[in-house]
């Protein structure tokens, strides 16, 4: 079994992403600040130096960002952001060696650009930016192939532009377009609930004045969508080149997030067709996101299809740390499983720690392929239930058992395989091997 190890790194939001600290019970507010700022600990320090040692190790073979390297369109910092990534996770001496990739989220997009420069042509500077650090390109209008190379075998990512819609003024209700339009010149609060400028109230009923125009604008007002052609262009991609699974990346989620969003246009615009498209693949697809700033994984299939399943892999906000993806992939190209291990911020001391890992079987029973070396293995399984009378076996059992016959991965990678054939069932397959229990089914 072949793996390929990625980083997924969610929203950055700089400049902002330094301003989360750890948890404070401050109930004396009369402290002066240098005590307060004292106790306070921030978990960027401990998040950052995680990324920059995962990433420069030789087993890591992408880093993957979901968008959102800024906020509220402040492109201004869009090339500090490239630049410190590009020093952290290229540190090792070797000027390119780590691929880094990236999407566009709906807060890299400037409004003034999106209005003077167009649909496509917003994107010029994080186009030019990504050339310039020499990570993978950027994509636009059509998706962007990339292959990462793991021992042995290649990963082929394709990563999207959800955010073509964003902050065009054109996909919003005409009242709403034209009090934007009128923003550049307005700098008083304005309430987008109102339909005339007469109805602005400077302050709200409690007193407290309505949110800046802007902060309204990329908080509540995203039109984001996936343009006809990408998707057209994924899907000749997968169909043409035979692939048996697809790994996409986007910013946007395609499933509705799980806390409810108060919000006009809070979701992307056609993630329900592009969710179907994926699915009526009929193969196991990967979609890697950020944009929401929670975690979930999820797993959608359709029954009609046997072998449809599109897993859902959303990154956290950064201040609440990442992921570490591995891609259990075969010798006949199948991906087999993957597993997530997530890397977390704790609030209440800012400390990283590396929390309960999750695997995700992608392979259907019908694709299991069991070499002979695979098979004798769970020949003596077998053996050995039949002459103990139980079916429940340890890592240790197994190892024994196994003898000389798999050395390093080769026995986890043989039981992932028995695994997924349904030949055997895991127990604690999300945490480390040590901790398995093992189960032969039938009789």
């Amino acid at each position: 079994m072949r793996r390929v190890r990625i980083l997924q790194i969610g929203d950055i939001h700089y400049p902002d992403w330094r301003l989360h600290q750890s948890n404070l019970d401050a109930n004396d507010s009369q402290f002066a600040p240098g005590i307060t700022d004292g106790l306070r600990r921030s978990s960027f320090p401990a998040i950052l130096r995680k990324i920059g040692q995962l990433s420069t190790a030789p087993n890591c073979h992408g880093v993957v960002f979901v968008g959102d390297f800024t906020t509220a369109g402040r492109s201004e910092y869009l090339e500090g952001v490239f630049r410190h990534f590009t020093l952290l996770c290229r540190r090792n001496g070797k000027k390119f060696n780590t691929p880094l990739l990236f999407v566009p989220g709906n807060h890299d997009v400037n409004r003034a650009d999106a209005r003077d420069l167009g649909r496509l042509e917003k994107f010029r500077a994080m186009v030019q930016l990504a050339a310039n650090y020499h990570w993978e390109k950027v994509p636009l209008e059509q998706p962007v192939q990339v292959k990462l190379t793991g021992k042995d075998c290649t990963l082929g990512l394709t990563l999207l532009n959800t955010a073509v819609g964003s902050w065009e003024l054109h996909n919003l209700p005409e009242f709403l377009r034209d009090k934007l339009q009128a923003a550049d010149t307005h700098t008083a609060a304005v309430d987008l609930g109102s339909f005339s400028r007469a109805e602005i109230d400077p302050s709200s009923s409690d007193g407290v004045p309505p949110a800046k125009l802007v902060e309204q604008y990329y908080g509540q007002l995203d039109t984001p969508y996936m343009m006809p052609q990408m998707l057209d262009a994924v899907q000749r991609t997968l169909d043409e080149g035979n692939a048996t699974f697809g790994v996409l990346v986007g910013h946007h989620n395609l499933l509705p997030q799980k806390i409810p969003r108060i919000s006009p246009y809070g979701e992307m615009l056609n993630a329900g067709f592009v969710r179907s498209q994926m699915l009526g693949l009929n193969r196991p697809i990967v979609y890697l996101h950020g944009h929401i700033h929670q975690d979930p994984i999820e797993v959608v299939s359709d029954p009609r299809l046997p072998d449809s399943k599109l897993v859902l892999i959303s990154a956290p906000e950064i201040k609440d740390g990442f992921n570490e993806i591995v891609f259990y992939i075969s010798e006949h190209d199948d991906l087999v499983g993957i597993r997530l291990i997530p890397h977390r911020a704790r609030s209440e001391d800012g400390t990283l720690v590396e929390a309960a890992h999750c695997f995700i079987s992608t392979l259907s029973p019908s694709r299991a392929s069991i070499d002979g070396r695979t098979f004798e293995l769970f020949r003596r399984l077998k053996q050995h239930k039949e002459e103990r009378s139980g079916d429940l076996l340890f890592w240790n059992e197994v190892q024994d058992l196994a003898g000389s016959d798999f050395e390093g991965e080769a026995l986890e990678d043989a039981l992932i395989m028995l695994h997924a054939s349904h030949s055997i069932e895991i127990d604690d397959l999300n945490k480390p091997n040590k901790s398995w229990r093992i189960q032969l089914k039938g009789k």
